[in-house]
């Protein structure tokens, strides 16, 4: 949709009254003409004032209107400083929605710059006291989404949908408004790079490109945008998977239990998952385990034993059992804690080998890739020409052994592989070393389990043998302890270890969602193109064709413009292998400047893109544009009204030298004189802040 900047207007209020200026502006070309230090910068960064995105300057930047709009202003014939009471500046624009006008305080003791005033309809060049009026905030957080933020009714005005783009910091933000304008406003401190002026404080990864694909309308950013999301959400998935892990680990291990065949992630998760999967992790298909007599028993019969020892029946008194099957059922009870306290100091010692070869292996690891990463120093210092000393062994330890290799004679060496050949070699190891890292972890987490099963099974031997040896005390007639207790002790066990495997069914359940959420999200990852759109491209050679064509027309003269390319990465003007910006004359990057964001306007009009339709340059006559090639740089600006586009370039060349520069090109010169541009004015003005 095309916008035009149909005025702006600048006021002030002193101790000597009201001043201001209005400035109109036709469709097409634009021309601003004043002397030098006369306003016409001025007249630019009120737009951009207005309009709330002075931060494109940088994340502090005030107001650029200069001390005239906040400290004082210069008064008559001979000039005297007069204090500034309050000031304002304001923009009209109009496209397919109508007609706007926006309002912002420059200074005011009771109006805060960063409230906003629009009113519906053409508030300079009109009757203001009739039309409605809203208020905005700009600058605060949450203008750019909440429904009273100025810059999302900006951009709603403008018919933008800004994208989401990834950030530095992790998540997603807004391609702000003020992240665009530079494409559409070079201000006179931006002229000494051919790119538009960056701006990255708000954390966005490639803040120009993303804001370049998005005024050329690139479908590749939305498939990158939405892959970026996508694996977003499977971090976050993989997170929540981990701790439903931990738990259902924890809670198994409390019951004496583990749990088989829940994998660490879910078919899919992992960052770099290979073919797209064909199901995704069936969390039912896990089993809780319990350690029996050295064998894992399943939970089933482990549940049924418990059920069948706790079924409630009268303990029989001791004379039945007998005295002679009491004391054999301790004597077979004192064995089974001598045989569970062997097995569990061997388990303890595995437990102890396995964490001492997890520990062992972690400073291998450490070894290794410290290695590694210095070899990549090397090749690197290689690369840049460095001598053949930095490969010198002297006072260095094998990354194996740690033995000193410092009285190894260099003959005795034997072959010696390259660094790269160094560097593959060290990665297998580390890759090897990771996966003992990871049996040997997996060793260290069953021994604890099996430690505390064991445990457990030696606490309910020891209550046994207490209520054996209570009953070989007790009077004939006394019911069995020893039978009471076990069938307590059953009962007991029952309902803790059924409480634990419904607890594990529900976590398991949840990991299911998780599980399947993550099979979905795969999918469609799977399914996104993972290269750049064939339109892109063509997108980008149309851009670089008439950034050629113009600079051949400016005068370009560093080297052939064919030289001059559009940067796939970064999407900016470059020469491959050299930075444009120094390697070119200061006018020649000019030059390049205005040609790549005209030739982004013009573009953007073929493929009917986001682009409002409007570029605004100031004084792009620095460094000495000679008159030939800024007579030829006006003459294709001038072009804009065959389409409908408007350009504002201002100038410090004379009325007669702009006509005879612009020849027959359609253009409209404004001349605002050699005055300053604020002038007394005699009445008050609708838009006063008191209105």
């Amino acid at each position: 949709m095309k916008t035009r900047i149909r005025a702006v207007k600048l006021r002030v209020h002193s101790a000597a009254g009201p001043a201001g200026a209005t400035i109109t502006f036709e469709r097409g070309l634009n021309v601003l003409r004043a002397s030098n230090s006369r306003g016409k910068t001025q007249s630019l960064q009120a737009i951009i004032y207005a309009l709330g995105l002075e931060s494109m300057f940088g994340p502090n930047s005030g107001t650029s209107l200069g001390s005239t709009f906040t400290t004082q202003i210069s008064y008559g014939q001979p000039e005297r400083a007069v204090a500034v009471l309050s000031s304002w500046c304001a923009v009209e624009l109009e496209n397919e929605n109508g007609i706007i006008t926006v309002q912002r305080s420059v200074k005011n003791s009771r109006v805060q710059q960063n409230l906003v005033r629009v009113w519906q309809g053409a508030a300079i060049t009109s009757d203001a006291t009739v039309l409605p009026r809203e208020e905005y905030f700009v600058r605060e957080r949450g203008s750019a989404k909440n429904p009273r933020g100025f810059h999302r009714f900006l951009a709603e005005y403008f018919g933008w949908q800004l994208p989401a783009v990834p950030r530095y910091t992790g998540g997603e933000a807004l391609l702000y408004p003020e992240v665009i304008f530079p494409f559409l406003y070079a201000d006179q401190r931006s002229w000494g790079s051919a790119g538009p002026r960056p701006v990255t404080h708000y954390q966005l990864r490639e803040p120009t490109r993303r804001a370049a694909e998005f005024l050329l309308g690139f479908a590749g950013p939305e498939t990158a945008a939405r892959r970026y999301r996508l694996e977003d959400q499977l971090k976050k998935l993989r997170s929540v998977w981990g701790s439903k892990l931990a738990a259902v680990e924890a809670t198994a291990s409390a019951a004496g239990a583990r749990i088989v065949g829940l994998p660490e992630l879910p078919v899919g998760a992992r960052a770099r998952s290979g073919s797209r999967p064909t199901r995704p992790t069936l969390t039912g298909e896990a089993r809780l385990q319990v350690l029996v007599d050295e064998e894992w028993v399943s939970d089933e019969e482990v549940l049924a034993a418990l059920r069948e020892a706790a079924t409630p029946e009268p303990a029989p008194p001791v004379t039945e059992v007998g005295y002679d099957s009491l004391r054999g059922r301790l004597t077979e009870q004192e064995r089974e804690l001598t045989r569970l306290g062997a097995m569990a100091k061997i388990v303890e010692r595995n437990l102890t080998l396995n964490e001492k070869q997890v520990s062992i292996l972690d400073e291998r690891i450490s070894a290794l890739s410290d290695e590694k990463l210095r070899n990549q120093d090397i090749k690197t210092l290689l690369r840049l020409g460095a001598s053949s000393d930095v490969l010198d062994l002297d006072a260095t330890d094998c990354p194996t052994c740690h033995q000193s290799l410092s009285n190894v004679a260099v003959e005795h060496v034997g072959p010696v592989l390259d660094v790269d050949a160094t560097i593959a070699l060290l990665s297998s190891q580390i890759r090897t070393f990771e996966e003992m890292r990871r049996q040997a972890r997996e060793s260290a987490a069953e021994s604890r389990v099996s430690y505390r099963a064991i445990q457990r099974a030696v606490d309910n031997c020891r209550m046994e043998i207490k209520a054996l040896q209570a009953d070989l005390r007790a009077p004939d007639d006394f019911p069995s302890t020893g039978d009471i207790a076990k069938r307590v002790a059953a009962e007991v066990r029952l309902a803790e270890f059924t409480r634990a495997k419904e607890a594990v069914q529900d976590l398991l359940y949840e990991m299911q969602e998780v599980a399947d959420r993550v099979f979905e999200v795969r999918a469609v990852l799977s399914d996104l193109p993972n290269v750049t759109p064939d339109d892109d491209y063509r997108r980008r050679d149309m851009l670089q064709r008439s950034v050629r064509q113009q600079l051949t027309d400016f005068g370009f003269s560093s080297y052939d413009a064919e030289f001059v390319s559009i940067d796939e990465e970064t999407l900016r003007p470059e020469r491959e292998g050299l930075n444009l910006d120094t390697d070119a004359s200061a006018s020649d990057v000019v030059r390049t400047k205005i040609a790549y964001l005209n030739a982004i306007r013009e573009v953007a009009d073929t493929l009917r893109t986001p682009h409002p339709g409007f570029l605004l340059l100031d004084e792009p006559r620095q460094h000495e544009l000679d008159e030939e090639h800024f007579r030829a740089t006006l003459r294709r600006l001038a072009r804009c009204s065959e389409i409908g586009d408007q350009v504002i370039a201002t100038s410090a060349a004379s009325v007669s030298a702009l006509s005879t520069m612009l020849g027959s090109a359609a253009a409209h010169v404004i001349d605002l004189g050699s005055q300053r541009l604020l002038r007394p004015e005699a009445r008050e003005d609708d838009l006063d802040y008191w209105q």
